[in-house]
């Protein structure tokens, strides 16, 4: 099992709010390159970009992800261009699962439709911006990634956390969880199980060898 986890997915996916609800199940350490960034230089990301460009910024954050990557116990939030260095993708997998979080194209624009802080997306059309730069990145982020978790408009950010919790633990292959109806974090110190209390919150565990346990 490799020591961290990272988070790679498009601005929106919501690789920093699930991060955090990863890194308290398992607990571990959470830390946003983004944040990181904008903490070393003083300034927002949109600042940067505007005074010192792009280029400037992907040096920052190829500095902060490889500083980062030598950490143990952390789930790292990658910035959504974070695949387009290949260096940062090499230092990630060297100690980190990497989790691609594939949301669908309405999803992000829905939730980063009035946000005034992503400097790639303050353009006329943010909609087909959304759709040119995604088009041009996902074979990056597919094949970046160990494990791929899909995600729209009605995921649950706690199912999803807990889902890439499963198959950091036990792998892609020997467990997959399906069939999540609902989710309560202060049940069992934040961890869905048999018995009583999970009653409500049915799931079924599909082994690789096809038989199906549900409970």
């Amino acid at each position: 099992m490799k020591d961290n986890i990272a988070l790679i997915g498009f601005m929106g996916s919501g690789k920093s709010t699930i991060g955090r609800v990863l890194a308290k199940f398992l607990d571990m350490k959470f830390v946003d390159i983004d944040r990181l960034i904008a903490a070393r230089e003083k300034k927002t990301i949109p600042e940067i970009f505007a005074e010192k460009g792009e280029a400037y910024f992907r040096k920052l954050e190829r500095d902060i992800v490889y500083e980062e990557s030598l950490e143990n116990n952390i789930v790292i939030a990658t910035g959504g261009g974070v695949i387009i260095d290949n260096e940062n993708i090499k230092a990630l997998r060297e100690t980190s699962y990497v989790v691609y979080l594939d949301c669908t194209i309405d999803c992000i624009y829905d939730r980063v439709k009035n946000s005034k802080t992503r400097p790639l997306l303050n353009v006329e059309n943010m909609y087909d911006k959304i759709k040119d730069l995604h088009s041009k990145r996902e074979i990056l982020y597919k094949i970046s990634a160990d494990y791929t978790v899909k995600i729209d408009k009605s995921s649950n950010m706690y199912d999803t956390a807990e889902k890439i919790k499963q198959a950091y633990i036990y792998g892609n292959n020997l467990l997959t969880w399906t069939n999540y109806t609902g989710y309560d974090p202060e049940l069992s110190g934040g961890v869905l199980t048999p018995g009583k209390d999970s009653s409500k919150y049915p799931r079924k565990r599909e082994f690789g060898f096809g038989f199906n346990i549900g409970f």
